[in-house]
């Protein structure tokens, strides 16, 4: 399979320093990340968890993080429910990782697993062991 031009992670938030602070006190507070697994998985209360840094950081592409309204208003015509992980070929959109998908990982290191597994193909031990053996 061809890398993807870019990899979208989206959101089931919204944009704008009210929300993000609201956002941020309620994980502080509660634990909770309101509707968006993928944000409960992938974020603390200093930023983003290392395990998913290195994963965005290794991909064969750019990465773009968007809010829900911020991904319906690039891409109007693409039906999806969020959150989502979608791969971008030649203007084309696919699912890497569902909303349905997401609510089925039990956590972070899940969620690498199966996002490796869907970018690369492979899940991240057998990389690694790839990797080393060169």
């Amino acid at each position: 399979m061809n890398d993807p031009d870019r990899i979208i992670l989206v959101y089931n938030a919204e944009s704008g320093v009210f929300n993000t602070v609201h956002s941020w006190l309620h994980k502080a507070f509660s634990g909770e990340c309101g509707d968006c697994q993928l944000c409960h998985f992938t974020y603390g209360l200093t930023g983003m968890r290392r395990p998913w840094r290195e994963l965005i950081e290794s991909l064969p592409c750019p990465a773009v993080f968007l809010y829900r309204a911020d991904f319906q208003k690039t891409y109007p015509d693409f039906e999806t429910t969020f959150p989502a992980i979608l791969a971008e070929y030649t203007g084309q959109l696919k699912h890497l990782v569902s909303a349905d998908e997401l609510a089925e990982l039990e956590n972070l290191t899940e969620l690498v697993e199966f996002t490796s597994d869907r970018i690369y193909g492979t899940d991240v031990e057998s990389l690694m062991e790839k990797e080393s053996g060169d």
